[in-house]
């Protein structure tokens, strides 16, 4: 029996691989390894449009058909911070979302089988990405594409990297695709006896942390921009990194919360697991300063519910990813 064909949310393949040079289509294909990311759930379009009106000159109260001016274009979607699976990381064998770490103005270096990803030090060294959005046999491309990485950490659940990207809408057109080829197949590590979190030199407790790459992403439009979006780059043009933290309430002795935040003092913050090769991670911030606190309750137990900032020790050092 024929049915009518359905669009399903489940059926969708991202796809992003790295740009030699800004805005040229990189061609990521389902065929190629670490090409396609693998998803937690489904990826978000945000397909924006801005238009002028026209309303004069009809003898009428209403208004004619508008004009479509500039046509930004995002993505949203997260994948788990899963690493190779049991494999030693070479100059080759980069973690699965490499690429996508680049685009959000990190700095990639590779030594001893690990992979650092920093901050760029100016927008000259700042990458783009080419990302296709298929969903269920339409496929949005978007070309030029930054943006920004949350890493958000709960308790005893695998670490989610959820990326945000803003780019230059190219085409949009039904595609068939197979299904995607050497998609990562390693188990995440959780957040749990591999993993650790220290603040200052305190091992604190803490249940929910994210940490986020806060860059500012401007749409630059121009007349001279190289497709109908009317946006000519996306440019990294300042960032605020940092997140927040619900730690479990401690006596001053062992970490004085209200303290440092009073202080604005910083402090180092480390967050640390996976225990097999390849699958491995490390964040750290070099110098975190409390911007808010409050005191909080979970179930009974007192907590500290705190937002903070990555703060600068000696230019672009803000924080460290270390995979390995």
């Amino acid at each position: 029996m024929a049915r009518d064909k359905v669009f399903l949310t489940a059926q969708q393949l991202l796809l992003l691989k790295l740009e030699t040079t800004y805005g040229a289509d990189a061609a990521p294909s389902h065929a190629n390894s670490f090409e396609a990311i693998a998803l937690v759930d489904a990826f978000t379009l945000d397909l924006g449009q801005e238009v002028v009106e026209q309303s004069g000159g009809t003898l009428s109260r209403g208004r004619i058909r508008p004009i479509g001016t500039k046509r930004p274009v995002g993505v949203t979607f997260r994948s788990y911070l899963r690493g190779t699976d049991g494999v030693s990381m070479t100059a080759t064998v980069k973690h699965p979302l490499a690429d996508a770490l680049r685009a959000c103005g990190l700095q990639e270096t590779f030594a001893a089988a690990a992979y650092t990803y920093k901050p760029t030090a100016d927008v000259t060294s700042d990458n783009s990405v080419t990302i296709v959005a298929h969903q269920d046999g339409i496929e949005h491309r978007i070309l030029g594409a930054q943006g920004n990485v949350n890493f958000i950490f709960a308790a005893a659940a695998p670490p989610i990297a959820e990326f945000n990207f803003r780019g230059i809408l190219s085409t949009e057109a039904s595609t068939t695709r197979a299904a995607a080829t050497g998609l990562p197949t390693a188990i995440p590590p959780r957040w749990v006896d591999s993993g650790s979190l220290v603040v200052g030199s305190w091992f604190a407790e803490v249940e929910n942390l994210n940490f986020n790459t806060n860059n500012t992403i401007f749409e630059q439009p121009a007349s001279k921009a190289g497709s109908g979006s009317g946006i000519m780059r996306c440019v990294i043009t300042a960032r605020q990194p940092g997140g927040s933290m619900d730690p479990a309430a401690s006596v001053v002795s062992s970490y004085d919360w209200v303290g440092a935040f009073r202080a604005s003092s910083g402090a180092i913050l480390q967050v640390a697991g996976g225990t097999q090769t390849g699958n491995k991670f490390t964040l750290t911030a070099s110098q975190i300063v409390q911007k808010t606190i409050g005191w909080g309750d979970k179930s009974g137990l007192a907590i500290f519910n705190t937002d903070f900032e990555a703060y600068e020790r000696s230019g672009n050092d803000q924080f460290s990813l270390i995979l390995s």
